[in-house]
């Protein structure tokens, strides 16, 4: 964990990264448990694992008569809403490290594939294509593109990527905020492709946010529109994660940036698209409980699904990138001005609070 001086060089450039060399795993992969579906049933149900000729195996339940009560292992999340006390003792941090597993391969460029409700006067929607679609779908177990991964639970489906051992980004609006102060259930899958993660499920136990977003989105929601889930085990262990730095408005204008997402216009949210020449064009200040974040413009193509996807850049030969912002957000109408564009969210508020998980949700 560092703390970065008062400016930062810009990251390196897609034509850049595009000639990076590809680095081996320098160890084998371990070997470990994964889990590839999990579920609660009420007592008096059971359940066997019958494995037929073809060695297909299915998970068959056993119930009283009156069908399957199926339930995720976290029905009901706990969450915590960091305020000004909470973050004061971490300081002003403003970059934090990632981490690639010796025994994942770096590729600083994936493996692509192909080409890929009403709402109130001053609110936002997730999002949209400027076209011609500069999307690609691709499908890459290396690092880090198999920390990103599909987000799904009773808030809806999107997407989020690895921060930490135990924790994930994606956005505050893809959330079931419940009135009593909780949320519902989120499960996220690393690397997934076609209703399989290589890397099993992993289940959210609590939920850590600024600002809870839901339905047509403010400047001031999508400045926030960000949340750390601490899921049930190391995710990161076994993926690696994202470093974070600050985003600096110095560097609007330039193709430094990368986002994924899971989209449901090309892909039905089963496979993920690459963004790999992204541009934030534009910055606004938004403030909550003494933190700074950002609504970051840019006309990038995104579309459902994308919520929650990290945008990122690389810098130097560091072996990790580092996220700056979470999709968000497109207008209303979609058009070539700061009125009319998508949005990330992002700013020093996004630093703290993946600060304050590393920190505190060890």
């Amino acid at each position: 964990m560092t703390t970065t001086p008062e400016k930062v060089d810009a990251p390196v450039t897609a034509r850049t990264l595009r000639r990076r060399r590809e680095e081996e795993a320098t160890e084998a992969p371990p070997g470990g448990e994964f889990s590839l579906y999990e579920f609660a049933l009420p007592d008096g149900d059971d359940v066997e694992l019958v494995r037929d000729e073809r060695g297909t195996y299915r998970v068959v339940a056993r119930t009283r008569g009156d069908g399957v009560r199926v339930e995720p292992p976290y029905p009901t999340l706990e969450v915590q809403r960091l305020d000004r006390g909470l973050v004061e003792q971490l300081g002003d941090v403003r970059e934090l490290d990632g981490y690639r597993p010796p025994f994942a391969a770096l590729r600083s460029w994936p493996h692509v594939l192909d080409r890929a409700g009403k709402l109130g006067e001053d609110e936002d929607r997730p999002a949209n294509v400027f076209q011609p679609d500069s999307r690609y779908v691709y499908q890459d177990t290396s690092f880090p593109w198999r920390i990103v991964g599909r987000v799904w639970g009773a808030g809806g489906t999107g997407s989020g990527a690895v921060v930490g051992p135990r924790h994930v980004l994606t956005a505050s609006h893809m959330i079931d905020w419940h009135d009593d102060g909780g949320a519902g259930w989120v499960t996220f899958s690393p690397g997934y492709y076609n209703t399989n993660g290589p890397w099993g499920e992993y289940h959210a136990t609590t939920i850590l946010s600024w600002n809870k977003a839901e339905g047509g989105l403010t400047d001031l929601e999508t400045a926030f529109d960000y949340v750390v889930l601490v899921m049930d085990r190391p995710v990161g262990d076994h993926v690696g994660y994202a470093g974070y730095r600050a985003y600096d408005d110095g560097w609007n204008g330039g193709a430094y940036w990368q986002h994924m997402g899971y989209p449901g216009d090309l892909t039905g949210t089963q496979r993920p698209a690459f963004v790999g020449s992204a541009v934030v064009s534009s910055t606004s200040d938004e403030s909550v409980s003494g933190q700074d974040g950002l609504v970051m413009g840019h006309f990038n193509d995104i579309t459902g699904g994308h919520s929650g996807g990290p945008v990122w850049g690389w810098w130097g030969s560091e072996p990790w990138p580092r996220v700056v912002g979470v999709q968000s957000a497109e207008a209303g109408t979609p058009g070539p001005t700061t009125s009319g564009d998508n949005e990330f969210g992002g700013g020093s508020a996004l630093s703290a609070l993946i600060t304050y998980a590393r920190s505190n949700f060890p």
